[in-house]
């Protein structure tokens, strides 16, 4: 059993990499390689793994996947553009240099990812991208060690709702973030066919809380409707949520609460890590605990439709039938599509039918 557990974290821990930047007005990723650091294009890709948290053996995978692209040419052009502005803004030339290397990046990451048999000549990390239910965090996570490897200030946000249509029920998903020297910044996000042309990041998203709410003025309708941007310490939080959510599937669910709690000390913003923890107590019939869980949940993100929904199955639990169907109605209100709150509702109707208060 060690064995198999040990095999499976190391597995998720590879797939489910979420990369990150503090956000605070504007976006700072993490730092990028210097203009003056004449390292091998290698030894910075192992440096950047190593700062997240990943043993040496996965910093060679990645130096090996960047062997086969044209890691060094990049580096070289932007180190060149950076060089340019040194003493003054920044050069029109520069911003488009960074332009022309994301571009290209995005081509190449493009061909891994949709390389679902591992085909691709550019392929060789298939145990990162193994898992396709994980495809936007894998590749969030190539995006963050090449990009920040050739100089791109590389990041991401967590998504709550793409442009059309919506998340799987209770999805957890991210979008890559390029910062340019110009100070905007470009949202690439594959799975969603978004590739953004560069915007003011603070005249397009509003704050609301933990989340960033896209400005009803914006102009360019296909990014993303709300999203949350993590911090160093969200990384370790989301990698661990994504653990704990396979202990709980493979019916390990002792094993997951101490996960879900490591997690939640790190990053306790996460409305999806207060969910996790209050279906713990669900399943374990601590009431109490559920119920506070959620009512954090739903105060870090009111607009969240899965707090509303958790709270209505706990009222259900409780035979609270009234209740449960005002919480459920709040959830459909946020997801209009949503089929478990519209079940679970329709089941709540029918017991308070039969004589529940």
């Amino acid at each position: 059993m060690h064995g198999s557990r040990s095999a499976t974290t190391t597995g998720w821990r590879l797939a489910c990499l979420v990369i990150t930047a503090l956000l605070q007005g504007r976006l700072a990723a993490g730092r990028a390689a210097e203009p003056g650091d004449h390292g091998s294009a290698g030894g910075e890709v192992r440096r950047l793994v190593a700062t997240l948290g990943y043993a040496p053996e996965v910093g060679d995978q990645f130096a090996a996947f960047a062997h086969g692209l044209p890691v060094e040419r990049w580096r070289a052009t932007l180190r060149t553009a950076a060089a340019r502005g040194t003493h003054g803004p920044p050069s029109a030339a520069g911003v488009a240099a960074e332009l022309a290397v994301t571009e290209e990046i995005r081509r190449k990451l493009d061909a891994i990812v949709r390389q679902v048999d591992g085909g691709s000549t550019y392929w060789n990390l298939p145990a990162v991208l193994a898992d396709r239910r994980a495809q936007c965090l894998g590749n969030c996570q190539l995006w963050y060690v090449l990009g920040n490897a050739v100089g791109l200030r590389t990041a991401a946000v967590e998504v709550s709702r793409p442009p059309e249509g919506e998340l799987g029920e209770h999805e957890t998903h991210v979008a890559t973030l390029i910062r340019l020297a110009d100070g905007r910044t470009r949202m690439i996000d594959t799975r969603f066919g978004i590739d953004s042309e560069p915007f003011r990041f603070a005249e397009v998203y509003r704050r609301d809380g933990a989340w960033w709410n896209r400005a009803d003025l914006a102009g360019d309708r296909s990014l993303h409707r709300r999203v949350r941007p993590l911090d160093a310490a969200g990384i370790e939080a989301a990698i661990l949520l994504n653990i704990g959510n396979t202990y709980r599937r493979s019916g390990h669910e002792a094993e997951a609460a101490p996960i879900y709690e490591r997690a939640l000390a790190a990053d306790p913003d996460s409305p999806a890590l207060h969910l996790a923890v209050a279906e713990t107590c669900f399943r374990n019939g601590t009431w109490d605990g559920a119920d506070r869980s959620i009512r954090a949940a739903i105060e870090l993100d009111p607009q969240g439709s899965d707090g509303h929904e958790a709270l209505g199955r706990l009222r259900m639990r409780q035979n609270r039938w009234a209740e449960a169907i005002a919480a459920f109605d709040q959830a459909i209100v946020l997801k209009p599509h949503s089929p478990d709150a519209i079940t679970a509702r329709q089941e709540a109707l029918n017991r308070r039918g039969e004589g529940g208060p």
